[in-house]
């Protein structure tokens, strides 16, 4: 059976970057898959009640600085959490929901595997945390499909991060390809060898 080719190339089209991705996503290297998942119309209905209700009640009570300031921030946190991205470059998984979201290593994950998640168990959607310390980002409508990351991050902490995509399968191989075309660590035999007087 022939090796994985060390020089790594999408094994299908990803799609070209968006203008916030270019602006805040840049990968490592070629980008092996590429991921967004859309907030469903409840959460625009939510948020366009929201501003509906703040801009009729600023008017009523005649307050300025409601429309001035705090009309432009809920829709800026719109925008934000409206998409969940999620990209594989040879360096790095990056995942971005609104500002937030980890840029892990490629080099630090221990294991990537799809799998199915209950979000009651995470308290809902968004960015969450378990009670056994497993962060997710998610999206309503990814019928509960996640690939699960367990990596390392610089303190050498074991991090256990799991990504909502309706594309887990695909996500999880693209991963598992990047994993596979890392240079080889050193063995031991490589290594070389330690000064006997020092402790």
């Amino acid at each position: 059976m022939a090796s994985e080719p060390k020089d790594l190339v999408p094994v299908e089209a990803v799609p070209l970057p968006d203008l916030y991705e270019r602006r805040y996503m840049a990968g490592e290297g070629v980008v092996l898959f590429r991921d967004k998942s859309r907030a469903p119309w409840p959460v625009h209905a939510i948020f366009m009640v929201a501003m509906a209700t703040l801009t009729v009640s600023s008017v009523i009570v005649g307050s300025v600085f409601a429309l001035v300031f705090s009309l432009p921030l809920l829709a800026t946190l719109w925008l934000l959490f409206a998409v969940l991205r999620v990209t594989v470059a040879e360096g790095a998984v990056n995942v971005q929901y609104g500002l937030f979201g980890p840029k892990i290593p490629i080099a630090a994950i221990e294991s990537a595997e799809p799998v199915t998640y209950d979000w009651k168990k995470f308290g809902g959607w968004g960015i969450r945390r378990s009670r056994d310390g497993a962060w997710i980002y998610n999206m309503p409508g990814d019928g509960g499909h996640a690939v699960r990351i367990l990596w390392r991050d610089a303190s050498g902490r074991r991090r256990d991060t799991l990504i909502g995509s309706r594309r887990s399968s695909q996500l999880a191989a693209q991963i598992g390809r990047a994993r596979l075309a890392l240079p080889a660590a050193p063995t031991s035999a490589a290594l070389p060898a330690g000064d006997d007087d020092e402790h």
